[in-house]
């Protein structure tokens, strides 16, 4: 599987995040891509331009504390990448994050953030040698379905082509 410079940036991202102990499980396509490589599926995929994750706590964070766990976790890498949030989460909204380029502050990609919803079943995933926890297949399949059986279909003919 061909794996895009950005695609690279973000995994290594989510590696840093994973690394720092930030209780985070990713999900969305960046997930379902690692699960496809390591199955085999070595074929391209569906690109993203974004990181969709849960964050755990027994607190809810603030953004403050968001925006400066997932900055430390990314400077410890020595990544050059500044996180801005651009969105709070709320009642059945994601807390919405901008990651920069810090030399020339042009933005890379977004990362959308659900707070203490369930916790779905997560497993360790591993690709280009960058490892992460992410939402078990099963899990993504389920959320597919769901998106796919209501009138959102219209909107998220992607989860149909990843069903497919």
């Amino acid at each position: 599987m061909d794996i895009t410079a950005n695609e690279m940036q973000m995994y290594m991202v989510m590696k840093s995040i994973y690394d720092s102990g930030i209780p985070i499980c990713f999900k969305g396509s960046m997930v379902l891509n690692a699960f496809l490589n390591e199955s085999g599926f070595t074929d391209n995929v569906r690109q993203t331009v974004d990181i969709d994750a849960n964050w755990y706590f027994d607190e809810p964070p603030t953004s403050e504390q968001m925006v400066a766990s997932l900055q430390s976790a990314i400077d410890h890498s020595k990544l050059q990448i500044d996180v801005k949030i651009v969105r709070m989460y709320g009642n059945n909204r994601s807390a919405g994050f901008v990651l920069m380029d810090r030399k020339t502050n042009t933005e890379l990609f977004s990362m959308d953030i659900d707070v203490n919803r369930p916790m779905p079943e997560s497993r360790l995933y591993e690709i280009a040698g960058l490892r992460f926890y992410g939402v078990s297949p099963t899990q993504i399949i389920a959320d597919k379905i769901c998106a796919v059986s209501t009138n959102k279909v219209f909107r998220r003919i992607k989860d149909v082509i990843d069903l497919y």
